[in-house]
């Protein structure tokens, strides 16, 4: 008898011991990611003090190229790394609906664009 309750109690001690292994282990591996290199997170910002709601806005390039008649929706901020060029955008639409995202660095002017006044 005392041979089985001898066995049963080493194998309990193993069992018990594998289930804390097993329940570790879950929790590394939970963690594991957290330990590594962040992720970038994007934010979307809004500049409603120096873009209308509303109004149209021509952007002129570094290029030289203008882009006419664009709304402003947004600005992207990306925390990505240092060495990453591309970490601040502009998001623009156009009068039919398209979408323009802009790199801030590529953009030399927003110049807005005033409607013209009906005279009678």
């Amino acid at each position: 008898m005392s041979d089985v309750a001898l066995f049963l109690g080493q194998a309990l001690i193993v069992s018990a011991c594998i289930a804390a292994l097993v329940m570790g282990l879950s929790v590394f591996f939970q963690w594991l990611p957290r330990l590594g290199p962040k992720r970038p997170s994007i934010h979307i910002q809004s500049a409603g003090d120096l873009f209308e709601e509303g109004r149209a806005y021509d952007v002129l390039l570094a290029s030289g190229q203008r882009l006419n008649a664009l709304s402003f929706e947004g600005m992207i901020k990306s925390n990505a790394e240092e060495g990453w060029p591309l970490r601040q955008f502009a998001v623009m639409r156009r009068a039919e609906g398209g979408k323009v995202i802009l790199r801030i660095d590529s953009v030399r002017a927003f110049e807005e664009v005033v409607p013209a006044s009906v005279e009678d």
